[in-house]
């Protein structure tokens, strides 16, 4: 018997210990379940000066931190999504959204502006900016306090290009085009290109004419150009359409390097689960012709037009950061200028019920300031969006009834508008806010 007890004590202890490791282990797991380690480090935006003791708090919980004399933070939470509301003295208070796309966080903070409150502008400071009775406008852009306009006489093969200062005085004017453009085209290096059914041009200015140079085929100029959206002096920022038009990767390409790196995805998700339920609808969308007969031919352009609209999402240089605006998921994404993720924010467009949200984002190259834009029975809305909390704050809304191509631009909106009774009857009109 004294032979078997030392046996018996140690297949005993050998039990317990792995009952013990078996109960950590899943302690353990379940703590790494359930919790989340977020880290980083909270800079001043103007001077990229580490911050120390700034205040990081969850919204809705106890969890928070300070920043070290480095201005490095860290902390666990247990509950994705949520809100972590960055506040400093002196500086603005930034709502960072936290999920599981990055748990590695650069963070930047303002220095708060005394500002007046904000009020709506109604529509007496609205102007036409260019309006012709012999011309009409096919297109415009807006580079560098130049507003160009593609004009027309009669029909478009009677075209030409002009070029107006903020004051709408004429700074340029091209000679009448020889063939018949189909819009105006501003690259990611923000050259001005005219395009045609078969090719792209050059716009050069030189002193009081403007001039047409470098044409190339339209499909190489697509092939080069159409999918750069930003650039920054070390990348070159594109995208790809992708699941037909239901999602956009962004990818960034190295302008020394000339090495592809991955940025991020933007996705529709439900639209893609419908349409995995639905193979019929997903053999319609692989057919890019439409059907000859009128019946198939509706529920084609039903397929295809409405129900699954391509997602609509935007890059844009916004100051030192890279903007994607992932509107499926109503969130902004802000990466560095190499394309490394620093921190998103919730969008907050299911707030306003000011009408159908449009998607739209309007960026303000002169103030860098942000814009969406609403619609309710033709009357376009413009709220201001704030980068540090993702709210909207409503501006104006514009005189005219069904806006095209609204841009904004020093505090002024712009929009081309159709004059009611004249087939050819496009101007430009701009409201201040």
């Amino acid at each position: 018997m004294s032979l078997l007890k030392p046996r018996f004590t140690e297949i005993a202890a050998w039990r317990i210990a792995a009952v013990v490791v078996l109960l950590f282990s899943g302690t353990v797991a379940h703590a790494q379940h359930h919790y989340h380690f977020f880290y980083g480090k909270v800079f001043e935006q103007g001077t990229k000066r580490a911050i120390p003791d700034v205040n990081l708090s969850v919204m809705h919980t106890q969890t928070g931190t300070v920043t070290d004399r480095h201005g490095e933070f860290s902390f666990y939470t247990d509950s994705l999504p949520a809100s972590l509301v960055v506040s400093y003295v002196g500086f603005e208070t930034k709502t960072v959204l936290l999920d599981e796309t990055s748990f590695s966080l650069t963070l930047y903070l303002a220095r708060k502006a005394s500002e007046l409150k904000e009020v709506e502008i109604k529509a007496d400071l609205n102007e036409p900016f260019f309006r012709d009775e012999h011309y009409a406008v096919l297109d415009y852009e807006i580079d560098s306090s130049l507003v160009y306009l593609l004009i027309y006489k009669d029909r478009l093969s009677r075209a030409e290009l002009i070029c107006k200062n903020l004051t709408g005085d004429t700074a340029a004017r091209s000679a009448p085009f020889l063939f018949t453009p189909l819009k105006l085209f501003k690259d990611c290096l923000g050259t001005l290109h005219v395009l045609s059914h078969d090719s792209g041009y050059q716009v050069f200015r030189q002193e009081k004419q403007l001039h047409l140079i470098h044409p190339v085929k339209l499909k190489k100029f697509e092939d080069v150009l159409k999918n750069c959206v930003a650039s920054t002096p070390e990348v070159l920022f594109f995208q790809k359409v992708t699941d037909h038009g239901l999602a956009v990767e962004y990818y960034g390409i190295n302008k020394k390097t000339l090495l592809k790196h991955e940025v991020t995805q933007v996705r529709d998700d439900k639209k893609m689960k419908m349409l995995r339920r639905n193979t019929d609808d997903a053999m319609m969308l692989l057919s890019g012709r439409p059907p000859d007969s009128r019946e198939d031919f509706v529920t084609w352009n039903y397929v295809h037009k409405i129900l699954y609209r391509p997602v609509k999402t935007t890059l844009y240089r916004v100051g030192s950061y890279i903007c994607i605006f992932n509107t499926p998921d109503r969130q902004m994404e802000f990466y560095d200028s190499v394309g490394n993720f620093s921190y998103k924010l919730a969008l907050n467009a299911d707030r306003i019920k000011d009408g159908r949200w449009t998607c739209d984002i309007l960026v303000d190259d002169a103030s860098q300031t942000v814009y969406t834009t609403f619609l309710r029975n033709g009357v376009c809305s413009l709220y201001k969006i704030d980068l540090n909390s993702g709210e909207l704050r409503k501006r104006l809304s514009l005189i005219h009834d069904y806006p095209e191509k609204v841009r904004v631009y020093n505090n002024w909106v712009y929009y081309l508008y159709n004059i009611p009774g004249d087939p050819d009857n496009k101007m430009l009109y701009r409201q201040k806010f």
